[in-house]
């Protein structure tokens, strides 16, 4: 999404979706499984001047069908950890697995990571000074030497088929998307 300055984005709000099972035996052990693939949706508010609803109209125009679009996380794509430099896989990895072998690196739990060859947003949920372990596990194989994107993530997403267009009559027109991850 590039407007210009003339359209604000605002109202951001990301949401993992987690598919999970959970059983409580009578002993009151719990037990969770993943029963399905985790993704992100997001809802966002376009504000803009109705003098200026040719972008917004191009957008939804364009993306409104199904073609997915590019969109900045804002601070949440920001990097704030203690990594410097280029994390690169150092062995292939297939889709599936969850634990990546990686060149020297200091990414932590809870940092999000992307692959060069696949725009899914995965979660590191554990580390060590040489591989990282990623939530949801790889949608697509990763390669040896392939870069692992920690800074200024953007998510891909396509808009759900229930937003309303609704344009009011007004001078100034708020506009509420969701928009669900791509995969």
């Amino acid at each position: 999404m590039n407007f210009t300055n003339a359209i604000k984005v605002s109202g951001v709000t990301l949401n993992s979706v987690q598919p999970m099972y959970e059983h409580q035996s009578w002993t009151g052990q719990k037990l969770q499984r993943a029963t399905g693939i985790q993704y992100y949706e997001v809802e966002f508010t376009l504000t803009y001047n109705i003098k200026d609803r040719r972008q917004v109209d191009n957008f939804i125009s364009t993306y409104s069908l199904g073609k997915p679009f590019p969109m900045d996380l804002g601070h949440l794509s920001k990097y704030t950890g203690t990594q410097t430099g280029a994390v690169s896989s150092t062995n292939a990895v297939a889709a599936g697995s969850i634990q990546i072998t990686t060149n020297s690196q200091l990414l932590g739990v809870g940092d999000m990571v992307q692959f060069t060859n696949h725009t899914k947003i995965y979660r590191i949920i554990d580390r060590t000074n040489t591989s990282i372990t990623v939530f949801p596990a790889l949608r697509s194989s990763v390669q040896a030497g392939e870069i692992i994107k920690y800074n200024n993530i953007q998510l891909t997403a396509v808009l759900d088929a229930d937003n309303e267009y609704k344009t009011p009559i007004t001078n100034v027109v708020t506009l509420k998307l969701k928009a669900t991850e791509n995969l």
